[in-house]
C-alpha cells in the first residue's frame, strides 16, 4: 500500500474511532425486579372497631340507594364532549362527562377508575352497573383528602363520597379526619392515583405507604343523621358532638391498611425512580383472568433514559370469597410476581389473559396520551415487559386503567381542568 493510502486509512480509522467514542453507550437490558421489594404488612389495627363505633352513631346507605338519589347530573354518549378528546385517534366505546363545576374545578383532580366489573364477576350491583372515579384534593387548607364519584351511566347521574380515616377523639368518641400522608398532623391529600372495587371493598393506593381499604357497607349518611351537618364545607369529623364531612353528604371510613414494613417511604423527588427498593403505589387495577384474582399495582416514573428506571408493576393475590387480600401464612402480603415496565411515564396499567395494557403521558396539557399493549419478554425473562403493538394516541391527560371483561373495554379518566372525561377504548 502506498504511503498516501496508508495515511488515508489511518485517518479513516481515526474518524471511525472518534465517531464511535462520541456515541452514547447502549443502555443495558432491564433486569427482573427483586420480589423482596414488594411486601406489605397488615397495619389495620383497630380500624374496624372504630368504624363499628361510628356505625352506632350514624345511619348508613348502600351503593344502589346512593346511585338512585345521586345529586349531580353528568352526560353520556353524544351529549358528552370534551377538548381532552381532540387528540383521540382511537374509537371511544363509551364516555361519561362530569358537570361543569367538576369539569373545571382546580380544587379536585380525578385520578383513579374502577367499575362494577371489578366488583362482581356478574358485573351487576343490584340493578346498577356503576363506574367509580377517585379525586384528590389539591391546594386547600386544610387538605380535604380524597373523594370518590359513584356514577350511573344509565341515568348520567353521580354522587361524591368523601373517604375518611377513623380515630377515637380525646373524649373517647369515634371521629374521622381527611385521608392524608402522613395521616396525623398537617399532611397533604393522598394522591388517589388508582382504585379497585372488589366485592364489598374499595382499594386505594397511597403512593408512599401502600394500600388502604374501605368497606362499601359502611358509607355513612350525614344528611339523614340527627347529629350530622352537610352545610359547613370547612369542618370534618366530630366537632362539639356534630359530624361534618366538608359539606359532603356521605363519608366512607377506612377499615384496613397494608403498608410498607418501613411505613411511609421517602422516594426520590421529581418522579425519579430507583431500580430497587419499595415500589411507588401510583396506580392499581384488577385481573380476573388469573386464579386467584390478582390486584395489580404499578409506579409512575419520569424518563431517566434507563430501562431499569421506567418503573415496575406487581401482582398480589386476592381472596375471592371475602374480597380481602390473601397474605402468606405469616400474615404478610407478598407480591407473587413483578415486571419492569417497557416505557417511562406510565399512569395506569391493567392486564387480562397474560397481556398488559399501559396508559402513559408526555404531552402535558395539550399533547395526546398514549395507550399500548405489552407482553412479558420471552428472551430476557418473565421479569420484563416489552411493548407489543402500536403506540395508540388517545386523550389528553390519561390516568388509571380498568378493564371490563365481556365488553372488551379499557376505561380511563383524564385529569386536567376543563379537559375531564371518563371513557373506554377497545383493548
Amino acid at each position: 500500500m502506498s504511503r498516501r493510502n496508508l495515511l488515508a486509512a489511518a485517518l479513516s480509522a481515526a474518524v471511525v474511532t472518534t465517531t464511535l467514542a462520541a456515541l452514547p453507550a447502549a443502555a443495558a437490558p432491564a433486569d427482573a425486579p427483586n420480589l423482596n421489594d414488594f411486601v406489605l404488612n397488615n397495619t389495620s389495627g383497630d380500624l374496624q372497631s372504630r368504624v363499628d363505633k361510628l356505625d352506632a352513631q350514624l345511619p348508613k346507605l348502600g351503593v344502589q340507594n346512593i346511585l338512585d338519589q345521586a345529586n349531580r347530573q353528568g352526560s353520556t354518549g353524544s351529549a358528552c364532549t370534551s377538548p381532552a378528546l381532540d387528540t383521540m385517534k382511537e374509537p371511544t366505546l363509551r364516555k361519561f362527562c362530569f358537570n361543569a363545576g367538576d369539569t373545571d374545578t382546580t380544587e379536585w383532580m380525578p385520578q383513579g377508575v374502577t367499575t362494577v366489573a371489578d366488583a362482581q364477576e356478574d358485573q351487576q350491583w343490584g340493578t346498577k352497573q356503576a363506574l367509580l372515579v377517585s379525586w384528590y384534593n389539591k391546594d386547600t387548607s386544610p387538605a380535604k383528602g380524597v373523594r370518590v364519584s359513584f356514577l350511573d351511566p344509565a341515568t348520567s347521574k353521580y354522587q361524591h363520597v368523601l373517604l375518611v380515616y377513623p380515630y377515637i377523639n380525646s373524649n373517647g368518641n369515634p371521629s374521622y379526619e381527611a385521608v392524608t400522608t402522613p395521616q396525623a398532623g398537617n399532611g397533604g391529600s393522598v394522591h388517589a392515583g388508582g382504585i379497585v372495587w372488589y366485592g364489598n371493598y374499595l382499594y386505594l393506593v397511597d403512593t408512599a405507604r401502600g394500600i388502604r381499604v374501605f368497606d362499601m357497607r359502611s358509607i355513612f349518611d350525614l344528611k339523614s343523621a340527627t347529629n350530622g351537618d352537610t352545610a359547613d364545607q370547612n369542618q370534618v369529623g366530630r366537632q362539639n358532638n356534630v359530624y361534618y364531612g366538608f359539606g359532603y353528604r356521605y363519608v366512607m371510613p377506612q377499615v384496613a391498611g397494608w403498608s410498607n414494613p418501613e411505613g411511609v417511604v421517602d422516594h426520590p423527588a421529581d418522579y425519579k425512580c430507583l431500580a430497587g427498593g419499595r415500589q411507588r403505589y401510583s396506580y392499581v387495577s384488577l385481573d380476573r383472568s388469573t386464579n386467584p384474582d390478582t390486584l395489580l399495582t404499578g409506579e409512575y416514573c419520569g424518563d431517566q433514559g434507563d430501562p431499569n428506571l421506567n418503573g415496575r408493576v406487581a401482582r398480589w393475590n386476592l381472596d375471592g370469597a371475602t374480597g380481602l387480600p390473601s397474605p402468606d401464612g405469616d400474615g404478610i402480603w407478598r407480591a407473587k410476581s413483578a415486571l419492569r415496565l417497557p416505557k417511562p411515564r406510565v399512569q395506569g396499567a391493567t392486564a387480562t389473559d397474560g397481556r398488559w395494557y399501559l396508559s402513559s403521558t408526555g404531552g402535558g396539557e395539550t399533547g395526546p396520551g398514549h395507550f399500548q399493549a405489552a407482553l412479558p419478554d420471552k428472551q430476557t425473562g418473565a421479569g420484563v415487559l416489552t411493548v407489543d403493538g402500536p403506540d395508540r394516541e388517545v386523550a389528553i391527560g390519561v390516568e388509571d386503567l380498568s378493564y371490563w371483561p365481556g365488553k372488551n373495554e379499557v376505561w380511563t379518566v383524564t385529569e386536567y381542568p376543563g379537559k375531564r372525561v371518563l371513557y373506554s377504548v377497545p383493548r
